[in-house]
């Protein structure tokens, strides 16, 4: 079966550094996918209008969501911060959402918009580092689901409240805990789960999808499409197949000074890894990242070196 890919990464003004970096990582590492998009703020669209090319979209907020959804200075904020809302979102029942409730509605909308078959997401505070072939998402007919059984537990309670959110949306019981946990980097769908996903929630809840998550605020989209494939579909039915291993190594706060000490991100790549996200609320230099970045292998020899 021939089967098409795509990477997505939703990003804003205050990412774009760290965006031209993981997309030129992708342009030396990654193979196997048609389109790489990249999902921002109208307002934000001249600034990464460059970054487009021949494999390479720019996707504004207005061709992936409705237009009663907008982005607002948030006045608590003296302007600093903005909040999607609107005459239109507040009719609807859907309160004020943040920056990371509307880059997860884009995500959740793309493959309404995309002709490829499969996606996976990619952070702009990520890099890639090690060559990779998205067909390698594939076993067979089954493309790979992101999955760590048991890992959410009742104590972990912004966490539970998005599986008992996930469960209402898709008409499912309560959740038992502890709960399988999807959320994680490099996490890939298929579209055709996801048209099929948003059309059962907008029929369950009586109105279109993006209103019947956004009222709930607290959510996620990737235990919503896990918990759907899982839950509703069957995995097997699905043409998934379940693995834990995460791909990309991510650096929090707490783990600032192993990273400023770093001089190539091969000292700290596990196998099977193949990326590194840097958490930009750290404030780690973007200069050192890409140095770091720099100081990596190209991808033919990091072909002949990878384990």
């Amino acid at each position: 079966m021939s089967r098409s890919y795509a990477i997505a990464t939703p990003s804003h003004a205050g990412d774009f550094a760290r965006c031209r970096l993981l997309c030129a990582s992708i342009d030396r590492y990654l193979s196997g996918h048609s389109t790489h998009y990249l999902l921002v703020e109208d307002a934000d669209l001249p600034l990464f209008k460059p970054l487009a090319g021949p494999r390479r979209t720019v996707l504004p907020e207005s061709a992936l969501l409705p237009a009663w959804l907008k982005a607002r200075p948030d006045p608590l904020s003296l302007g600093r911060r903005r909040v999607w809302t609107g005459l239109g979102a507040l009719r609807r029942g859907v309160p004020p959402l943040r920056g990371w409730h509307a880059q997860q509605l884009r995500k959740l909308a793309l493959p309404l918009a995309m002709p490829e078959d499969v996606v996976i997401f990619a952070d702009s505070d990520m890099m890639f580092l090690r060559p990779f072939d998205l067909a390698s998402l594939s076993q067979g007919e089954a493309v790979r689901l992101y999955v760590k059984p048991g890992h959410i537990r009742a104590e972990m309670t912004e966490h539970a409240a998005w599986c008992r959110n996930a469960a209402s949306l898709l008409g499912l019981p309560a959740p038992a805990m502890p709960s399988d946990d999807y959320i994680n980097n490099l996490v890939s769908w298929r579209r055709e789960h996801v048209v099929a996903m948003l059309a059962l929630i907008a029929e369950r809840a009586g109105r279109d999808w993006v209103s019947a998550i956004g009222r709930m605020r607290r959510f996620s989209e990737y235990l919503i499409y896990g918990y759907y494939v899982d839950q509703v579909l069957g995995r097997e039915r699905a043409g998934h197949f379940g693995e834990a291993l995460e791909l990309c190594k991510v650096y929090w706060g707490d783990e600032r000074e192993p990273l400023a000490g770093l001089s190539s991100f091969e000292q700290v790549l596990e196998p099977g890894q193949v990326a590194v996200g840097v958490q930009s609320f750290i404030g780690e230099p973007v200069a050192h990242l890409q140095a770091l970045f720099e100081a990596q292998p190209d991808a033919a020899s990091a072909s002949r070196r990878a384990p």
